[in-house]
Parts: structure tokens; sequence; C-alpha cells
């Protein structure tokens, strides 16, 4: 994996645009392929970060009537991200849409809104509502690109980051997501993936200073609604319920996101009462395994979420 080796470094803010960069000059030769494969926007509310877009799958790939729908959420800390950015990085996430559209799962990336604009739990909310708007509208997002009877019932929920934080706040989250919603009804697995789930105060920060505090309002509010104690917190019941769980973190994470996502492992595990599958993303930095796709270097772990996502139907 040599674009990956080059970028080792556990800095987010040093690795950021120079993984950008290495991996847009591989997705580049395949421009083409990324921007014309099946795809369609729909609005889920009432503002422009209130869309999603919809990366349709190779049928061939698909087994039966039933094809598995992954939501992907991207990460940013807390202020930034999109579904579609500007150039010159323009097919990233496309890229993620496309890979696993091609092997037979239909895939939607959706915005949420963004801090300062909105504190938590908005973006979360946000999330929720993609969902369930897509669980209410399948006959439109089929129409004319999938057969009539398929089904687009079983759905997966992965996030990166931010992303991660957020779909697991929604989970763990009783008040956002009830017990009842159709969409916890719906969702057969969540793949979290290098979380910022546990946060600390005091010690050299990996964001920057009072982003945490301005998206949660406090650091009171901060460590109460955080993902570990979240989980720490969550009724039995909640507990019991989830969907499977399939986290991933980069080999070359920040120590601080590295030893919160190992440490909500634990605490997912004991709270369970088995083991969650846990991987690493070899070779990877916090930024590169999303940029990777389609990329012909450091595909492996999507095409192990992909096998996952299928064997869990």
């Amino acid at each position: 994996m040599d674009v990956i080796a080059t970028f080792s470094d556990t800095s987010i803010f040093a690795v950021l645009d120079p993984t950008r960069e290495a991996f847009m000059k591989k997705l580049e030769a395949r421009r083409a392929e990324i921007e014309s494969w099946p795809s369609r926007t729909f609005r889920y509310g009432a503002t422009d970060r209130h869309q999603l877009d919809v990366y349709y799958p190779d049928l061939k790939k698909v087994s039966g009537n039933s094809v598995p729908v992954l939501f992907f959420e991207y990460g940013g800390g807390f202020v930034s991200g999109d579904r579609k950015i500007d150039p010159p990085y323009d097919l990233g996430y496309a890229n993620v849409g496309v890979f696993f559209a091609q092997r037979g799962i239909l895939t939607v990336i959706a915005d949420y809104r963004l801090a300062p604009a909105v504190q938590f739990p908005d973006p979360v909310a946000d999330i929720r509502d993609a969902i369930a708007w897509f669980i209410a509208n399948t006959s439109a997002v089929a129409s004319g690109k999938l057969p009539e009877n398929v089904d687009l019932s079983n759905i997966f929920v992965m996030g990166h980051s931010a992303g991660a934080n957020h779909i697991m706040s929604l989970y763990l989250s009783p008040s956002i997501l009830p017990l009842d919603s159709p969409v916890r009804a719906a969702t057969r697995g969540l793949i979290p993936q290098g979380g910022a789930f546990k946060f600390e105060f005091g010690g050299p920060p990996v964001l920057p200073p009072g982003l945490l505090e301005g998206y949660y309002g406090s650091q009171e509010a901060a460590l109460a609604n955080m993902p570990w104690t979240l989980l720490e917190n969550a009724p039995e019941t909640l507990v019991a319920g989830l969907p499977e769980v399939f986290v991933l973190a980069s080999e070359n994470e920040p120590e601080d996101i590295k030893s919160g996502v190992d440490q909500f492992v634990k605490k997912l595990e004991t709270r369970r009462g088995r083991v969650v599958k846990y991987e690493i993303m070899k070779g990877h930095n916090h930024i590169s395994p999303h940029w990777a796709l389609l990329s012909g270097e450091g595909e492996d772990w999507a095409e192990a979420v992909a096998e996952w996502v299928k064997s869990t139907l």
C-alpha cells in the first residue's frame, strides 16, 4: 500500500490534505466510471443540508430480491463535511458509494447539519430522519432503477469519526430514537469507524479547543452525552436490542481516538456479554480508509464490511 505507507503520521491535520491529494491522483483514472454510476439525489428535510445521494447496486451481485442498504455518514470534526465535496477532491465519498454499489449494496450518503449552526442532538436527529425518510420512500427510491418487488428493508449504518459518534449516539439514545422506532427495527448492523466515543478535557486536544463545548453546549454536556456515557447509562432493554456491531479503527489513529475506541469496545462487550467484532484497518491513518476505495490500495477493510453486511442479512 504505497500511498498509505507514505502518510502514517497520526496527526489528523497533518495527513488530511496530503492523503486526499495522493488518492485523488489514483481516483482520477476512474473518474468516468465513478461519475457515470447510477445515482440519484433526494431531499429528506427542509434545508440544503437535508439531502442524500443514493448509489444503485449492481444487480448481478444481488442474491434474491433483498438488496442490503448501507447508510454512510462521513466525519469532519462536527463542523465540516459534505456528501459532495468541491474540487479538487470531488470524487471523495462518491467513490465510497460506487465501491459498495458495485458489490450489490445500495448505498446512501446523507448530509446532516453542522456546528456551530446547530448543536447536539440536531445532527444526530438528522441522521435518524434521513433513515426514516428512506424507509418511508423506498418505492420512490427504487422507481425506474430497481425491480418492483425489491426488498430494501435491511439497513446497515456506517459512520466515520464524527459520523461514528453520531450513529452510536443515535442508537444509544432512546430519547432521540425510541425503542419502538421503525428505524431501529429496520437496522441490522452498525459499523462505526475511528469514532470519537470518549472525550477527556485538560490534555492535548485532538480537536480545536472549544469545539466540543460549542457542539454539546458545555464540557459537562459533552461528558454526559458522549457515546461512552450513553452506553454506560443505556437501559438493559436498549443494549440487548442493539443491532450487530462491527467496529473499525485505523492502525495509525491519533492515540486519543484509538484509546477511546478500545475502551468503548470493551464497555460494549461487558454490557452485551459477548465479543464485539473489532478490526484494525491496516496501514491506514485516520483519513485514508474511505479515500482508498477504488484506488486499488487499502480496500481490504471495505471488502470485509461488504462481506459482513451480506452475511448479516
